[in-house]
C-alpha cells in the first residue's frame, strides 16, 4: 500500500469516527414532540423522553400546600396527566396551550420542565 493510499484510508476512518460520534451525539439529545393522542399511539415511547404539546384541561389543576403538583393536558382526544414538582412559568394557567418534557411514570408524565406558549396575536393594553 503506497504512503497516499494510507493517508486516504486513515481521513476516511477519522471521518467515519467522527460522524458515528456526532450521529449518536445528536440521536441521544432528540426528544420527540407529540400530542397525547400521537403519544397515546405510541407504546414504543413509553419509557422515552418526549416532549407534548397540550392545553391544560380545565379544573385539572391540583394543588398542595399553595404549590401545584398535577395537572392534565389534553388534545380534545386525548389526557394525560403530568406531575411537575417545580417553578412554572409565569403564563401557565388552565386552558392555556402548554409544552410538557419528561418520562412516562406509570399513566402519569413525570415532567422535568414544563413551558408555556403565549398568543400569536398582539393585543393593546388597556388604557389606564
Amino acid at each position: 500500500m503506497t504512503a497516499s493510499r494510507r493517508l486516504v484510508a486513515g481521513l476516511a476512518l477519522i471521518v467515519l469516527a467522527i460522524a458515528v460520534v456526532a450521529y449518536s451525539g445528536i440521536r441521544s439529545a432528540a426528544v420527540y414532540y407529540l400530542t397525547p393522542t400521537e403519544f397515546a399511539g405510541r407504546p414504543d415511547l413509553r419509557h422515552a423522553q418526549v416532549r407534548l404539546a397540550g392545553r391544560v384541561e380545565l379544573g385539572s389543576v391540583r394543588r398542595r400546600d399553595g404549590r401545584i403538583e398535577a395537572f392534565t393536558i389534553g388534545d380534545g382526544a386525548t389526557t394525560i396527566e403530568v406531575r411537575y414538582d417545580g417553578p412554572l412559568p409565569d403564563l401557565f394557567a388552565e386552558g392555556r396551550e402548554v409544552l410538557v418534557e419528561g418520562r412516562l411514570d406509570g399513566t402519569v408524565l413525570a415532567a422535568s420542565r414544563v413551558m408555556t406558549t403565549h398568543p400569536t396575536e398582539y393585543r393593546e393594553a388597556p388604557p389606564r
